[in-house]
């Protein structure tokens, strides 16, 4: 078949230096040989690339479907391949002009397709395996214990361990002389603790091994020699291999493009990976210089046959390229092809270059459009083959990920300061106890001459200095205990069991498609889920699903279907029948005006009449009908048009049969959805069963749109090189298509100018309202224009993505006088797209408006309920995305992420501009402003400073918990912002005060920027004007409390996940770069809630209340032996033997507070924790702060240790028949006393008692009496006698002294407690302590108001309830009421506010839970208190009183407790 020949019109391009041209291997024309000739008769030379070869001449022998002589082609695939060789012509002429200019002594590489010529150039590439696992075999030990020690904790016990100058804990322990215990618990403690650390971070790190062998083994296709495909893992691919990629596979690595299956020799690629944008990219072979390395167009095949695949493999081609960098844009290189081949090609043949022995060669540049770099998805193409460039981590992906940072938890963090602090309270003791050793023996110690101090000997040192530097770490031993070793092994244990056994077998995140479990990547940071204050969450992919739909449309300013139709559901439906179900009226108007007489003639004219199209509404009344011609339009089988005729009773509306108007607009709406639009048919993969053929193109709402205009009888049909053929309502008509100006960012539509059947040329034009809008000719009608921005807002409320659609008749003669201007301007390469944007907005003035789309972009299910969720538990939700910023702000109002979109504050600047800085400035002052405002005006205050003069300063004064502005930002004013620090600093005290911040265009450098602005905002405003100390301890402070969570699917999050403190990757569809580089992963963004609220809150609740009761008992135990020094002449002489004080730690105190810290929780239902988001704000709690800390773990184990130490000290009795005045037998009273001390203090504080968890701790203090028996036997049992345990138990247990001193001091410790707790509970309650009250009188999951129980059942928290049951069972016990109970819900259509029961409505029929009531200010709601034991009956209240908060602050009440807290929807409810 002779190949077909293709005339276009020459670039106009500059001479290029000789210099630039020669460094990617061309020789240019002189000028005067390029105009000499013709086409046909030039000669071709590779320094034509720059010239003619780059702009329109495909190569590789393939000619593609040739446009009318000397047009630009309007085939979407022809026009992608025209695009991306004009992209590549611009690349190379910006390296002409100096742009991008190569350093002399650039690195680059040599990459052949030739294997062994490959392997005999020497050099070796990094392999294709990507590793983001912490440790190996090798580098374990050494990362792992620097880890370790790199915590005050682990380093003061490692600061223990050896004899030398900076002896150790375990070490000293061995020297008898200074040593009160054995050194066999010292240092098996710290080798254990150890132990269980390396378990549980090997544990961590083969979950990422096993991420890593799951993406490394993934499955690619190597071309082999003899042109077979062989299946390799990832990590077999090396550079110069031949992959072939299919549609939907990932590219292996860094790959440039040889072979595109896809027609017109180009192919679409998603880089949804690499920058988050949804739309497709065009890429492009090679140039090889007509060298043809696959079958004609029409006999393409897939998969291909092998004697293809094997001329590509006989390809002798050597790519010279750049070293390995990050740039994601930009690529440098030249391919130099040497082969007989070209010899035979019109362009090969006479480049007059030969290579080796003859051989025609020819070298061609290689840019980023013929590069597919790993991570992105072949999409719609078939499959391509191309040649490995960069593998591993030298892959652009790769290189752009930043190393897998250390996190460290913030109760690490805590425990660093407040460790550090107890051992300088351990040195202040242990120095004192020393001075007042060598004191006492001064002048106490000679008295007594038993004891013989006046004989120097080990131990009794004759040097003062000696003396109170041994006897110093005598007390260091012997007070170690003050730091609770053991708590780090419980740690260990705790959050590996919170991580890999709570979180990753959650039901509740467990996805019901994929089955896909969530993943505890890194157990570090159990609490920090606990504390999160800011979100910053990708959108696709995170947050939607990326399937558009059609759900509602206008036209003439009147809105059709329905929000919530699903017409995707009912394929069965189609044409009329669906669009009757779409809208009723839209199928009266189609059906009226198909059986019309004018039906042939509007179909063939491409839509209405110029007047008709031009009316401001599709119902006009009688006289308008008559002057628009169409009020006497009858229907063909011979009946009415059914209008209104004469007779006022008898009088018809026109909307009841049908608007005739209606139907002729509607063939103009659907017509223009049909015609302004890039997609491409193929064949249905799943078959022809469902339909024979999809649609596929760069955007999905195209795709959405045109399906659903097949579904409804608009069907496109057919494309071929310059026309479309449609099916409108089962008549055929063929449109020539005579221009395409397809969208772009800048020009926010796209256009096609067609002409129909008649010969009538119409421009149909369909983009953002921002932009179309604007288009519409000046002198429409007001209504028109009111009533369309109004269908506009109305959509966007709702979340949806509108579009607007205009269309205009022009004249022929004007078309042709437009159409030679833009022809010579697409034929220009200087300016080329400044050119055609502004004829494209020339043609496109003066538009009629036709109607609005509204395009649902599905979110995943539970988003709006999520964010909503997290809201109410007083997080900041950020989203931060790379798509368009009109598209973020729709889905930000669909999630319920943006309230009022037509407030938000919308910061764009031009970054290009040169007063970009100072428009910034203006602008984020004056938003500033606004919100002080805001501010001003609902609290009925006066900020001082005042905005005006000050606006920084007086929203920094704002309390932090008002937030109710909303801020858009895009990424080109991110860039300039982001690069001036008073500008940053300026949105970030902007973004602070908002409840929801949108962020479009970012790239992901910019999205971790943004986790890095607010950051260290929020350490400025914590430091505050302090200095020194106090402002290093107000940013520990705040360190410690909010934390920065991040969650994304792409590899382009990566960054920004690694980044903030918690990073969370979706298991999502774009590959595992995200889930990789995460700490935790989940399948989808709805499971972030009982990730925060429910193992967040917990893990929070039982680490705080573990280190607390650990030091407590520790601190306890250690103050009995501290008093006790005051008494023998601080000798370090220990009350207990070193094994009691072993078992303490290890056996009688631990099981109780392990399963405490695995068990326990704060309600008996976790599903509460959901329906109270409130709950987790911890910016007021006390549950864990130094102070609480130093009250409850240490000042409150001085206390109990005096009275476990001086109430047995004092009681002991010389009389009865067991004497027990003995030093042992005090240590074991005191051991005693304290053992039961600090286990009924873990009972007390316990709010959820298991049969577990109450067997072991009455066990764990019961087993200490037999243990007093048992063990001395069996030290008698092995022949050791040890003094201090042999017969003193028998006596201490049969003295009646023992029983009546620790019944006491269970009585005054207990007492105590309970008293403190009783107040706190009547008088100080906590969230926590209320809900309790209220489950055990009623339930917390009982009475659900229908919002609650449908936000709970989006989070998968309760089932979803249908129509004819109840809202108002008891949940804990799968109960509902019966069919013939009625919750008190609101009458249908209307109707005032009732209370039935205890339930309260309001106007707009929300039912509101009887556990959880919020007052609007001014409201009362009074305490009835009987006895101190709270009653409920006080929920009965005034309804008129209830309201819904919205984000402002307000009271929350439950009957006789008041708390102020920042309001919400859903204010612990």
């Amino acid at each position: 078949m002779a190949p077909r020949q293709l005339t276009l019109p020459r670039l106009q391009v500059p001479e290029v230096p000789s210099e630039v041209a020669m460094a990617f291997g061309v020789d240019q024309e002189p000028p005067e040989a390029s105009e000499a000739g013709s086409a046909a008769s030039r000669r071709y030379s590779p320094g034509t690339i720059i010239r003619d070869a780059t702009s329109w001449i495909t190569g590789r022998g393939r000619t593609p479907r040739a446009p009318p002589k000397g047009r630009v082609s309007v085939n979407p695939i022809v026009r992608a391949a025209t695009d991306a060789k004009m992209h590549t012509a611009q690349e190379l002429q910006e390296q002409a002009a100096g742009k991008e200019a190569a350093q002399a002594d650039e690195r680059t590489r040599v990459v052949y397709i030739d294997q062994a010529q490959q392997r005999e150039s020497g050099r070796a590439f990094e392999s294709n395996r990507v590793v983001t696992s912490k440790y190996n075999i090798i580098t374990f030990l050494p990362i792992f214990l620097f880890e370790m020690f790199s915590r005050v904790a682990y380093l003061y016990f490692l600061l223990q361990a050896r004899r030398g100058t900076f002896c150790l804990q375990a070490g000293l322990s061995w020297w008898s002389v200074i040593s009160p215990f054995s050194g066999y618990g010292s240092t098996a403690a710290l080798v254990f603790v150890l132990a269980v650390a390396a378990v549980k971070a090997i544990w961590e790190d083969v979950k990422r091994h096993h991420e890593d062998k799951r993406m490394n083994t993934s499955i690619t296709h190597r071309v082999n020699p003899d042109g077979s495909v062989s299946d390799i893992p990832w990590t077999e691919v090396e550079v110069g291999n031949v992959i072939m990629v299919h549609d939907d596979e990932l590219f292996p690595a860094d790959l440039m493009c040889l072979y595109s299956n896809l027609a017109e020799n180009v192919c679409f690629i998603k880089t949804t990976n690499l920058d988050g944008e949804t739309n497709l990219k065009i890429r492009k072979p090679v140039d090889l210089k007509g060298i043809q390395l696959g079958p004609e167009e029409h006999e393409k095949e897939t998969p291909p046959d092998a004697k293809y695949l094997q001329q590509t493999m006989e390809l002798q081609l050597t790519l010279t390229a750049e070293d390995a960098n990050k740039n994601l844009h930009k690529f440098r290189g030249k391919a130099q092809i040497s082969d007989q081949r070209l010899a035979d090609t019109p362009q090969g043949g006479s480049s007059g270059q030969n290579g080796a022995a003859g051989v025609p060669m020819v070298e061609v540049p290689v840019t980023m459009n013929e590069m597919l770099l790993r991570g992105c998805m072949l999409k719609n193409s078939g499959f391509i083959t191309g040649l490995v460039v960069y593998t591993g981590k030298e892959t652009r992906i790769q290189m752009n990920a930043a190393k897998t940072p250390l996190k460290v938890g913030s109760f690490d963090r805590f425990l660093n300061l407040q460790i550090a602090l107890v051992i300088a309270m351990q040195l202040a003791m242990c120095l004192f106890c020393a001075i007042a050793n060598y004191i006492w023996i001064q002048k106490e110690g000679s008295k007594h001459y038993y004891l013989a101090l006046n004989v120097y000997v080990e131990g009794n040192w004759e040097n003062p200095l000696a003396q109170i530097c041994l006897t110093f770490l005598t007390f260091w031993i012997l007070l170690s205990y003050l730091v609770p070793i053991s708590l780090f092994v419980t740690l260990e244990i705790v959050k590996f069991w919170q991580g890999f056994v709570f979180i990753n077998f959650d039901r509740d995140m467990r996805d019901p498609k994929t089955r896909e479990w969530a993943r505890c990547r890194n157990s570090n940071l159990n609490e920090d889920l606990g504390k999160i204050e800011y979100i910053f969450s990708d959108k696709t992919g995170t947050l939607t699903s990326n399937e558009m739909q059609l759900r509602q449309i206008a036209v003439k300013g009147v809105a059709y279907g329905s929000s919530e139709m699903r017409l995707e559901e009912h394929s069965e439906r189609t044409g009329l029948a669906a669009l009757r179900l779409f809208d009723q009226r839209l199928y009266k108007a189609a059906a009226k005006v198909q059986r019309s007489s004018s039906w042939s003639g509007l179909i063939t004219a491409g839509g209405s009449r110029r007047d008709v199209m031009a009316h401001p509404n599709s119902y006009p009344n009688l006289d308008s009908q008559g002057s628009l011609g169409i009020a006497d339009e009858a229907e063909q089988s011979g009946v009415g048009s059914g209008l209104a005729s004469g007779g006022s009773g008898g009088q018809r509306n026109d909307w009841e049969e049908g608007s005739t108007a209606l139907g002729h607009h509607l063939i103009d709406f659907w017509t223009n959805i049909c015609l302004c639009q890039s997609l491409i048919i193929e064949k249905n993969p799943e078959g022809p069963d469902t339909l024979p053929f999809v649609y596929q193109g760069p955007s999905p709402d195209e795709i959405a749109l045109v399906d659903a205009a097949r579904q409804m009888g608009f069907e496109f049909k057919q494309r071929t090189q310059s026309s479309i053929t449609l099916n409108m309502l089962g008549q055929e008509v063929t449109y020539e298509v005579l221009n395409v100006m397809e969208y772009t960012s800048d020009r926010g539509c796209m256009s096609v100018i067609a002409r129909s059947p008649d010969g009538t040329i119409r421009v149909f034009c369909k983009g953002s309202d921002a932009k179309v809008m604007m288009k519409v000719r000046e002198d429409t009608p007001e209504e028109l224009v009111e009533n369309t921005n109004a269908n506009l807002h109305f959509f966007a409320k709702q979340g949806l993505r509108t579009l607007v659609i205009g269309t205009k008749i022009i004249g022929d003669e004007e078309y042709q006088e437009w159409d030679q201007r833009y022809q010579e301007a697409a034929s220009s390469f200087v300016d080329r797209d400044e050119k055609l944007d502004a004829l494209g907005k020339e043609i496109e003035q003066g538009l009629e408006l036709i109607g609005v789309t509204a395009i649902e972009d599905k979110l995943q299910d539970g988003v709006p309920a999520a964010i909503q969720t997290l809201l109410d538990a007083s997080i900041r939700v950020w989203m931060i995305t790379g798509d368009k910023q009109e598209t973020a702000i729709n889905i930000a109002v669909s999630c319920a992420l943006v309230k009022n979109p037509d407030e938000v504050m919308v910061l764009n600047v031009d970054d290009k501009s040169e007063t970009a800085k100072a428009d910034a400035d203006a602008m984020l002052d004056k938003f500033l402003r606004q919100v002080a405002g805001m501010y001003q005006a609902e609290m009925g205050v006066k900020l001082q400073p005042s905005a005006e003069a000050a606006p920084v300063a007086a929203v920094v004064s704002i309390p932090a918990d008002w937030q109710q502005a909303e801020l858009a930002v895009d990424g080109p004013s991110l860039t300039v912002v982001l690069g001036d620090d008073d500008l940053r600093h300026k949105l970030a005290v902007l973004a602070a005060h908002c409840s929801g911040v949108v962020v479009s265009r970012s790239s992901p450098s910019q999205k971790a920027a943004i986790v890095k602005m607010m950051t260290k905002y929020e350490m400025w405003k914590a430091a505050g004007t302090r200095r020194g100390l106090s402002r290093w301890y107000a940013r520990h402070k705040r360190r410690l409390q909010g934390k920065m969570l991040s969650i994304g699917d792409g590899a382009n999050d990566v960054a920004m996940l690694q980044t903030a403190d918690v990073g969370i990757g979706i298991m999502g569809k774009e590959g595992r770069q995200a889930v990789n580089n995460s700490d935790y992963a989940i399948a989808q963004f709805r499971y972030l809630v009982p990730l925060l609220l429910v193992h967040g809150n917990l893990s929070y609740y039982r680490l705080a209340r573990l280190i607390k009761y650990s030091f407590y008992k520790n601190i306890t135990f250690a103050f009995v032996l501290f008093y006790y020094q005051f008494y023998n002449g601080f000798s370090g002489q220990a009350l207990v033997d070193s094994i009691t004080a072993a078992v303490f730690n290890v056996v009688f105190t631990s099981l109780p507070i392990l399963l405490f810290s695995i068990l326990d929780r704060p309600v008996k239902n976790l599903r509460a924790l959901i329906r109270y988001p409130k709950l987790y704000d911890k910016r007021n709690s006390r549950s864990l702060t130094t102070m609480s800390f130093w009250k409850t773990g240490v000042l409150l184990g001085v206390v109990h240790g005096a009275v476990c130490f001086f109430i047995p000290y004092y009681s002991l009795a010389t009389s009865g028949k067991h004497n027990v005045t003995d030093i042992y037998s005090l240590g074991k009273i005191a051991f005693v006393a304290l053992l039961g001390t600090v286990t009924l203090e873990v009972a007390l504080v316990a709010r959820y008692w298991t049969w577990l968890f109450g067997v072991l701790t009455v066990l764990s203090y019961v087993l200490v009496y037999p243990y007093l028996v048992i063990f001395p036997l069996a030290e008698l049992g092995v022949g050791f006698y040890d003094p201090t345990n042999i017969g003193v138990s028998d006596e201490v247990l049969a003295s009646a002294t023992f029983w009546l001193v620790i019944l006491v001091c269970y009585i005054i410790t207990f007492g105590m407690r309970f008293a403190e707790r009783t107040a706190d509970w009547a008088f100080r309650p906590q969230d926590s302590f209320i809900l309790s009250e209220k489950e055990r009188k009623d339930g917390l999951m009982q009475d659900l108001s229908a919002p609650t129980r449908k936000r709970l059942a989006a989070l998968g928290a309760v089932r979803a309830r249908s129509s004819s049951r109840s809202a108002f069972g008891d949940l804990e016990r799968g109960e509902e009421l019966s069919s013939g109970e009625v919750p008190p819900l609101r009458a249908q259509f209307g109707g005032s506010p009732q209370v039935s029961g205890e339930v309260a409505l309001d106007e707009g029929g929300d039912t509101f839970d009887s556990g959880a009531l919020e007052l609007t200010p001014g409201s009362q709601l009074q305490q009835r208190s009987v006895g101190g034991v709270r009653g409920w009956e006080g929920l009965a209240a005034d309804p008129r009183q209830l309201s819904v908060g919205s984000r402002s602050g307000s009271a929350v009440r439950f009957v006789s407790h008041v708390r102020s807290e920042s309001g919400s929807q859903y204010p612990l409810h």
